[in-house]
């Protein structure tokens, strides 16, 4: 790493990271603080290549919402909707089926699947979906259901525990979960952005039950609304925390806030 181009006050951090050492959250506001990217990216660099080399991948993938009818109303959303509202929808299994078979035509390896906590989709629903898709192609990744659809469809639909909940999702096809739902961890925030959604304990314990299980999934957080720098920091201090533990996320998802046609958009 090229030190002169690194500022005074990110050079103890750029050392750190050269040197293996963990950075600790008042380095992390630090690197938030910071406009010169280019020497964020070349202290990130150094991590890269030490993790991946001079790789890249990505996955071709379709991504699918099966639906938006969601028991929720989360305030930073403009994705949900009532089954009355006149842009709610819900697509069938068979629909669902065509449009991941064109797919895979074009050469897709995975689909990517969320929707709303819908209020009257049965669980042989949702497994037939996974089992018809898994008769496509056995090889298709299945990446499907965040957080908080799996706690919906554990205490609302299968009316299991989680952990069993997961077993016969997997058993039906489920080859990973998606990291959706994080949003922002602090309480506070979320009260004001996602009020009656899980906690950051719930989802946490979501994906730790899952990669006990031997699973994989992603983590994502929500930026760009009333949180604070701070806030960031403390989110990511607890998705590191639990990768410390399991070792299961595969990637980290930064979300930006999109504020219009929500009940947030006053925020800029």
């Amino acid at each position: 790493m090229n030190y002169l181009l690194i500022p005074k006050e990110l050079r103890p951090i750029a050392e750190k990271v050269e040197a293996r050492q963990r950075i600790s959250e008042a380095d992390a506001l630090t690197l938030y603080r910071s406009n010169d990217l280019n020497a964020l990216g070349m202290i990130a660099n150094v991590v890269r290549e030490r993790k991946n080399g001079n790789y890249a991948t990505y996955i071709h993938n379709r991504y699918i919402n099966y639906s938006n009818i969601c028991v929720l109303s989360c305030q930073f959303c403009a994705f949900a909707a009532k089954k009355r509202d006149a842009h709610a929808f819900e697509y069938a299994i068979d629909e669902i089926i065509r449009v991941v078979r064109e797919a895979l035509r074009l050469g897709i390896t995975e689909v990517h699947m969320v929707g709303g906590l819908h209020p009257t989709l049965k669980k042989d629903w949702y497994l037939a979906l996974l089992r018809e898709l898994r008769a496509l192609d056995p090889d298709l990744h299945i990446k499907a259901f965040t957080a908080i659809e799996i706690r919906h469809l554990a205490q609302r639909i299968f009316r299991m525990p989680i952990r069993d909940t997961l077993e016969i999702l997997r058993v039906a096809g489920l080859g990973s979960i998606t990291g959706g739902g994080a949003e922002i961890f602090d309480p506070v925030v979320r009260d004001t952005i996602c009020r009656g959604k899980e906690t950051a304990a719930e989802w946490l314990d979501v994906h730790r039950t899952w990669h006990r299980m031997g699973g994989r999934s992603t983590c994502t957080m929500l930026y760009g609304h009333i949180e604070t720098l701070a806030h960031r920091v403390d989110h990511l201090r607890q998705l590191r925390e639990l990768q410390d533990e399991t070792g299961g996320f595969t990637g980290f998802v930064p979300f930006a806030f999109e504020p219009q046609t929500t009940v947030l958009s006053h925020i800029k």
